[in-house]
């Protein structure tokens, strides 16, 4: 007698539809798409291929304006965001170690603290965190409130948000560009009408998208300045002169450098201010001498003189001057689990100029919560 073996019955996708193209809306999209349990779409006002166009793009898309490094600035309560930063340290690591084609690069950080909230004690990162070292005080710039160096990574931005769009439609998934004035509008976005799920990552788009309008949505404007300086190898950090500013370096690893910059909340302010520029240059100058070449320094010390000649000569190194708004939401980012009729909806929005060193932590949290979700459905 011979044996049939039937082969098994592969299950059919779940259809979802995932609004939003900045650092969020890809990493959870690619997070799903990886799961092999669903067929992702993303739906994006702003994509990346616009970054290589013609148009520009808007400035409330604030994932290409971003440094971007990995530095946690989760307060002791906020404790999803701390396994959420936690998590995107580690996975990056591995992305930076397997995927150099990436723009993740593991890199040495000077650290000094972010605002002047922080407590001069050690950050409780520090304990995860690989290469520690406490930095003299005697090397400490203005402003600073701790000192440690240890091992984080940095983000060539154009280059990783292309990787995550590729690695994404490697596996399937399909980008496509549009724009919603209701969040229902991204059903349209599937053929076959059979999608019920939608992943919302619309960033500042929340404020003001129908049938989740979000008045806690406020942007947090940013401004830095691309220069040129090859020799930096080295990704610094410390609060500015009042609570809205910082100084940091941040190489891409491509030669370029992103120096910042401002956390204004509420100004729309779209255009350059001179006077923050000129500040921007002085500060992170004084921090990391490495910006001009023929600058003599051990690169222990962060807090150099610097002098009016210094200044202008980085100033002949900038390429850009940017402005973008970081989508900020009263009480933390937003994630949750909203049901709209048959419809479910997945928050996954409001992480401010914290997108990227918690966006894998997130996007997988943003995954489980859909996953018990439709679980629900099924056992009802």
């Amino acid at each position: 007698m011979t044996m049939v073996i039937t082969p098994p019955i592969e299950r059919a996708k779940i259809p979802v539809i995932v609004v939003g193209c900045g650092v969020i809306g890809l990493t959870t999209a690619l997070v799903l798409q990886r799961t092999q349990r669903y067929s992702v779409t993303v739906v994006g006002r702003d994509i990346p291929e616009d970054l290589l166009g013609p148009h520009g793009i808007s400035q409330s898309w604030a994932s290409p304006f971003a440094g971007a490094n990995w530095r946690p600035c989760s307060a002791d309560h906020e404790q999803q965001m701390q396994i959420a930063e936690q998590l995107t340290y580690f996975m990056m690591r591995d992305i930076a170690e397997e995927s150099p084609q990436a723009g993740i690069k593991i890199i040495t950080k000077a650290d000094f603290g972010s605002s002047k909230g922080e407590l001069g004690t050690k950050p409780r990162f520090l304990g995860y965190v690989k290469g520690v070292h406490e930095v003299e005080r005697r090397y400490w710039p203005e402003n600073a409130v701790f000192g440690y160096t240890y091992e984080s990574v940095v983000v060539n931005v154009p280059l990783y948000l292309s990787w995550l769009v590729a690695e994404f439609r490697g596996l399937g998934g399909v980008v496509t560009k549009g724009e919603l004035k209701h969040i229902s509008d991204a059903l349209r976005f599937i053929d076959d009408g059979r999608c019920e799920t939608i992943i919302n990552c619309t960033a500042m788009g929340s404020l003001s998208l129908g049938g989740v309008a979000d008045d806690s949505v406020y942007p947090t404007r940013g401004q830095v300045v691309l220069v040129d300086a090859p020799n930096v190898n080295i990704t610094t950090g410390t609060p500015g002169n009042s609570e809205d500013k910082a100084a940091y370096v941040i190489p891409r690893g491509d030669g370029t450098v992103i120096l910042g910059g401002v956390f204004e909340e509420g100004n729309t302010n779209a255009h350059q201010d001179m006077q923050t520029t000129d500040e921007i240059l002085y500060q992170c100058l004084a921090m990391c001498p490495q910006l001009i070449s023929g600058y003599s320094s051990t690169g222990k010390s962060f807090n150099n003189a610097v002098s009016k000649d210094d200044v202008e000569e980085l100033r002949k190194r900038i390429i850009a001057i940017n402005v973008g708004f970081r989508p900020s939401r009263k009480g933390g980012p937003r994630l949750e689990v909203q049901r709209m009729g048959k419809i479910v909806i997945v928050h996954n929005y409001g992480h401010s100029g914290y997108g990227y060193q918690t966006s894998w932590g997130y996007a997988s949290m943003a995954a489980s919560m859909l996953d018990a979700a439709l679980s629900k459905n099924q056992s009802n």
